[in-house]
């Protein structure tokens, strides 16, 4: 299956739900906590943002504006609703593009959020590129995929060398991080309920997606790696899971 078939299938899977990735609004305001020289009112991206539940959180702890980006025109819709619903629209802005060529001028953000995405481009190609778009001192807040453990269990080892080969673990990315002009403000590891938030309504969510893609060979192939993850990480949320960066740009 190629990459475009592959997102379009995870797009419908994931229509509709809270959180397409794992997180929870305590892991979000603890992050944000970290970045404590923002501005009053700054200006906040948040990269891949899908329906935006952590772009409401941070639009709740924060009088900035935000500027919302994905690449689904159904995840922003979902969010452009739900924040003009709370009083937010002259707030929170969606803007539909790629996390790799971002429209906007250089050095316009006080912080740069990005929850569970940056994994698409790849964890150090986000610390390279979207560095020029952080004003000096701004923050960088991410949430990568990571070890926890240097002993790896070999049926999780073996799942995750095919789906995500670059991933690392948190001592290799702090390292990264230096070496690409940020400060570590702080890191922590999102708690399994962060998972829950995410998993739950998805279990629920696949029985109707099969059904609705009977005889398409790729989205039953999507469903059956979506269930082999859950059942992964849940078995070994030990040894791995997501965690949380704080950076700081450094000149």
């Amino acid at each position: 299956m190629d990459e475009g078939r592959l997102i379009e299938l995870l797009i419908t899977l994931h229509d509709g739900l809270p959180r397409q990735g794992p997180g929870d609004s305590a892991s979000t305001r603890r992050a944000l906590a970290l970045c404590g020289a923002l501005p009053d009112a700054p200006e906040i991206l948040d990269i891949g943002c899908g329906t935006g539940a952590q772009t409401l959180t941070l639009a709740a702890a924060t009088t900035g504006h935000i500027t919302a980006l994905d690449r689904s025109l159904d995840f922003l819709q979902s969010l452009r609703r739900t924040a003009t619903e709370r009083g937010w629209s002259s707030r929170v802005r969606v803007c539909q593009g790629d996390m790799r060529a971002l429209p906007f001028r250089e050095a316009s953000f006080d912080l740069i959020w990005s929850e569970g995405a940056v994994y698409s481009m790849g964890f150090d190609a986000g610390l390279i590129q979207w560095r020029s778009w952080v004003k000096p001192g701004g923050y960088l807040a991410v949430s990568e995929l990571s070890w926890f453990r240097s002993d790896r269990p070999a049926e999780l080892k073996a799942f995750l060398d095919v789906e995500y080969p670059a991933m690392r673990d948190i001592e290799a990315n702090l390292t990264a991080v230096g070496e690409q002009g940020w400060q570590v403000v702080g890191h922590f590891p999102l708690p399994w309920s962060a998972w829950k938030n995410y998993y739950d309504p998805l279990r629920e969510r696949l029985p109707a997606f099969r059904a609705a893609h009977a005889g398409d060979a790729d989205a039953q192939a999507v469903a059956d790696l979506t269930e082999s993850e859950m059942a992964l990480m849940a078995r070994y949320a030990q040894d791995c899971g997501y965690a949380f960066y704080v950076l700081r740009r450094r000149d």
